[in-house]
């Protein structure tokens, strides 16, 4: 049945779920979160062995960085579940970071298991500084009997939980790992040098804690704010993008677990317009899979793919969709989109305005000279990420998101080149 007698039939998607549904394949095909289970996790060999390798050896720390949708969650939470299953016995912790996170915050859960409760502290301070008589606090021993006297202690280790010394002498024995995502949110740049300064305390003192940081980044010294003396201590890790084999295997592994079939040249477009970032491949052959479920197919085409991509698309990240509809919208003219497909499908992180104009000719069959290109680039390019691009330098640039091309090929897929 195809698509357009299900919707007849089936208005409101119901009957078109409960299949999905039963099918299991949002489990399989996962672009809108981590992967946690190591039955789904495909490629990065070398990296999650690295990243073993780094955590398992005394006074070494982690940090995994770069770019947006490349994976480093998934490898993140694999290399952890791999370390604790099979290497050690260690408590771990997760912390996903937001804006409203700090050093506090972050470390709240593993000084909780060595007896500071954060929270308490933080209240018994509050109440001490509106005078009133308080309790004592577990893991700081003895009563506080006097007013004035309790004011200053509660400042004092209020004061000290804003202290990485202090806080790596609490955990200073305590066998664990604390696994922290999006490092990269914190607003406060002071907070993530006092986490680089608490992992070189660490190491100083031999403690068995380990830390695991993650975090979007051009270079690791942007999520330690350059402290200058934690090199020694933590290995750093660049995810790149994963090959054609590697986005590869997601498909064929997906395709095996669901009885499905994706022909080699679904399967090459796929890969193709993914660029190596395993978000899109796993959402274009999401939506395949779940048209093909849906009509109760066995087989996905290029037609197939094809046909789905409007939905992948759709189910986008937003902020993806708003730069690129910002980046293309006018009333009077189609060549924003024009340049900016043809800066999709040069596929080079760095392009110059010559290979940009040679490409738009090779795409659009006419060509565009400098004056009329430097026309357009007055609201497409920037020295900052307020643009879709941005200048390197005279004459180069790239896109200010690194997922952009794929996923300007996959909304023009009709149009484009998409197989270059």
């Amino acid at each position: 049945m195809t698509l357009e007698n299900n919707a007849m039939s089936d208005p409101f998607g119901l009957q078109r779920e409960a299949l999905i549904r039963k099918s299991g394949v949002r489990e399989i095909f996962t672009p809108h979160k981590p992967i946690h289970s190591l039955t789904l996790f495909f490629g990065r060999t070398l990296e999650v062995r690295a990243l073993i390798e780094h955590l398992n050896t005394p006074g070494q720390h982690a940090l995994l960085y770069g770019d947006r949708g490349v994976g480093k969650s998934s490898l993140a939470n694999i290399a952890t579940e791999l370390l604790l299953e099979q290497l050690s016995s260690g408590k771990c912790f997760k912390k996903r970071c937001d804006s409203t996170d700090n050093f506090k915050s972050i470390l709240e859960e593993p000084l909780a298991e060595v007896g500071v409760n954060i929270r308490l502290i933080e209240s018994e301070r509050r109440k001490a500084e509106g005078g009133k008589a308080q309790v004592g606090i577990p893991g700081f021993g003895g009563d506080l009997h006097t007013t004035t006297g309790q004011r200053s202690k509660e400042r004092g280790l209020s004061s000290e939980l804003e202290s990485p010394s202090w806080v790596a002498s609490k955990l200073s024995r305590f066998d664990g790992l604390l696994l922290v995502d999006e490092l990269d949110a914190l607003r406060d740049t002071l907070d993530r040098h006092k986490i680089a300064e608490l992992i070189k305390q660490l190491s100083d003192i031999g403690s068995p804690f380990k830390v695991f940081l993650v975090g979007i980044a051009e270079t690791g010294a942007d999520l330690t704010d350059g402290h200058p003396s934690v090199e020694r201590c933590l290995r750093e890790t660049r995810l790149g993008r994963m090959s054609d084999s590697e986005l590869r295997q997601i498909i064929d592994e997906g395709e095996r677990a669901l009885g499905l079939r994706f022909t080699p040249e679904a399967k090459q477009r796929i890969v193709s317009v993914s660029s190596g970032y395993p978000h899109f491949t796993h959402l274009l052959a999401l939506k395949a899979a779940e048209d093909a479920i849906a009509e109760r197919r066995t087989e996905i085409g290029i037609t197939s793919v094809e046909a789905a991509t409007r939905r992948a698309v759709d189910d986008s990240e937003g902020r993806l969709k708003r730069q690129y509809d910002e980046a293309c919208r006018s009333y009077g003219t189609d060549e924003y989109h024009h340049i900016v497909c043809a800066a999709a499908v040069l596929g080079s992180e760095e392009f110059t305005a010559a290979q940009l104009r040679d490409e738009y000719e090779s795409l659009w069959g006419r060509k565009i000279d400098q004056n009329s290109l430097n026309n357009y680039f007055n609201r497409l390019v920037s020295e900052g990420d307020q643009t879709i691009l941005r200048r390197l330098a005279k004459g180069v640039y790239r896109f200010n998101d690194p997922r952009m091309p794929s996923f300007v090929r996959i909304s023009n897929m009709a149009v484009m080149n998409v197989e270059r």
